[in-house]
C-alpha cells in the first residue's frame, strides 16, 4: 500500500470511529428525555436540548484536539430525577438550576492553582485500575444491552434466552469481532459494528416509522427555564445537597474517563474546565449538565485520533436532531453497539494488565479493597462515582488502620470525606 493510500485509510478509520462513537450514544438521547418527562419536562424539548448540548460539547473538545464523546449522563439524570426531583419535590427547573450551580463550582475548582492541589487526591494505584474498571463496565453494559445477561430475582444477573434475536445477534457480533481482533484485523471494532448492523437491518429487526423525520422543536419550552431560587427552607437544604452531590458525581465521571484517554496532564485540567463551562451553557439551554462519556473509549480504540473523529460524531448528532422517530426505533434494538462495547472493554482490561506488568505493585489489603471497588462495584452499580468513592474510602481507612496515615495526603482524606457525604446523602 502506498503512503498516500495508508493516509487515506487512516482518515476513513478516524472518521468511521466518530460515526461508531456517535451511534453508540443514540440510546442515551432517548432515555434521558424519557426520565425528564417524569418530572414534567417536555419530551421533545428535552431531546432537542440534549442533542444540542452534546453537539456543543463534542465540538469544543474537538477544538481542544480531544476526540471524545460529550453527552448528558443517564446516571446523573436518574439521580436528579428520582432522588432529587421526585423524592424531594424539586421541579425540573430547579434541577437545571442545580446543574448550573454545580457547573460554576466545577469551573472554580478547575482553576490551575486549585486543580494542582487536587491532582494527587486519588491514590496512584486506583488511577491505574480505572481503565480495567471502565473496561468491565463496558462489557457488562454490552451484555445487558444485548440481553445476553438479564436481571435475576435470585442473584445479580443470569443468562438470557438465546431464542431472543437481540441475544443471538449480539453474541454473533461479539464472536465475529473477537475473531477479527485475534487475527489483528485492522478496524475490527468498526467492522463488527457495521456487519452486526447490516444483519439486523436485513433481518427486519429495525422498523422504520411512517414519519421518520421531524424539524427540531420544543427548545422554547425548556431553554432559559432554570431556577436557582428554592421555595422554602427544605428546598434550600435539598438544592444545596444536590449541587454538592452532583459535583462529586460529575467530577468523578469526567476524571475517570480522562484516565483511559491519551490526554496529556495540562490538557486534562483544561478539558475539565471546558466540560464544566459547557455544562453551564447547557443548563441555560434546557439540558442537564453534559459530561465525558465512557463511550469516548470506543472512538479511541476504534482508531479515532483527530478532528475527523469529532466530525463523524457531530454529523451523527446533527442528523439526530431531525431523526428523533428513527433513533427512537433504533434505540429499541441497539444490537450493533454490543460488539463494540465488549471489544473495547477487553482492550481496556488488557491495557490495565500491561501497565501493572510494567510497574508492579504490592497487593496488600488496601490495594485489594481498591481493586474490588473499581473492578467490581463500579461495573455492577454502573456508577463511576460509586466505584471511585468506595475505592478511595476503603484505601484511606485501611492505610490509616495499619498506622500508615502519614502516607495518605490530606487532600485524599478530604476526598474520602466528600465521598462519605455523597454516599450518606444518596441513601436518604
Amino acid at each position: 500500500m502506498t503512503v498516500h493510500g495508508g493516509e487515506q485509510q487512516d482518515r476513513w478509520q478516524d472518521f468511521g470511529a466518530g460515526i461508531v462513537m456517535g451511534a453508540a450514544m443514540i440510546p442515551v438521547f432517548v432515555l434521558v428525555p424519557l426520565m425528564l418527562r417524569e418530572v414534567g419536562m417536555d419530551f421533545v424539548g428535552a431531546y432537542t436540548a440534549a442533542i444540542l448540548a452534546a453537539l456543543l460539547g463534542t465540538l469544543v473538545m474537538g477544538l481542544m484536539h480531544l476526540p471524545v464523546a460529550v453527552m448528558p449522563s443517564a446516571a446523573l439524570t436518574s439521580y436528579l430525577v428520582y432522588l432529587v426531583g421526585i423524592s424531594q419535590g424539586l421541579s425540573w427547573q430547579q434541577l437545571l438550576g442545580a446543574g448550573g450551580a454545580a457547573s460554576v463550582l466545577g469551573m472554580l475548582l478547575s482553576v490551575p492553582a486549585i486543580g494542582r492541589y487536587f491532582s494527587g487526591a486519588v491514590p496512584s494505584v486506583i488511577g491505574r485500575l480505572i481503565p480495567g474498571g471502565i473496561g468491565v463496565m463496558l462489557i457488562v453494559m454490552g451484555l445487558i444491552k444485548s440481553r445476553i445477561l438479564i436481571r435475576s430475582p435470585w442473584t445479580v444477573s443470569m443468562l438470557g434466552n438465546f431464542q431472543d434475536p437481540m441475544a443471538y445477534l449480539g453474541l454473533m457480533g461479539i464472536l465475529l469481532t473477537l475473531a477479527m481482533m485475534a487475527m489483528q484485523f485492522r478496524g475490527a471494532l468498526l467492522w463488527g459494528f457495521v456487519l452486526t448492523a447490516a444483519v439486523s437491518l436485513a433481518e427486519g429487526f429495525w422498523a422504520f416509522p411512517d414519519a421518520p423525520f421531524m424539524l427540531p422543536e420544543g427548545l422554547d419550552k425548556v431553554a432559559w427555564q432554570l431556577n436557582l431560587l428554592p421555595g422554602n427552607e427544605a428546598e434550600t437544604v435539598n438544592m444545596a445537597a444536590a449541587v454538592l452531590t452532583l459535583l462529586v458525581m460529575w467530577g468523578s465521571m469526567n476524571w475517570s474517563c480522562l484516565q483511559v484517554l491519551p490526554v496529556e496532564p495540562p490538557k486534562k485540567e483544561k478539558s475539565l474546565a471546558a466540560i464544566f463551562a459547557v455544562g453551564g451553557v447547557s443548563s441555560l439551554g434546557g439540558s442537564l449538565p453534559v459530561s465525558l462519556s465512557s463511550l469516548s473509549v470506543v472512538g479511541s480504540i476504534c482508531g479515532g485520533r483527530g478532528f475527523l473523529t469529532v466530525i463523524g460524531t457531530s454529523l451523527v448528532l446533527a442528523a439526530a436532531l431531525f431523526c428523533e422517530p428513527v433513533l427512537r426505533s433504533m434505540a429499541d434494538f441497539p444490537v450493533m453497539i454490543v460488539p463494540v462495547l465488549v471489544g473495547a472493554g477487553l482492550m481496556l482490561i488488557q491495557r490495565m494488565l500491561s501497565e501493572f506488568d510494567r510497574n508492579p505493585v504490592e497487593w496488600s489489603l488496601p490495594e485489594l479493597v481498591a481493586a474490588v471497588g473499581v473492578l467490581l462495584i463500579m461495573p455492577l452499580s454502573g456508577s463511576m462515582a460509586a466505584g471511585l468513592g468506595s475505592s478511595v474510602i476503603g484505601y484511606c481507612l485501611l492505610r490509616g488502620a495499619a498506622g500508615e496515615s502519614s502516607r495518605i495526603p490530606a487532600v485524599s482524606w478530604l476526598l474520602a470525606v466528600l465521598f462519605i457525604l455523597y454516599f450518606v446523602y444518596a441513601a436518604l
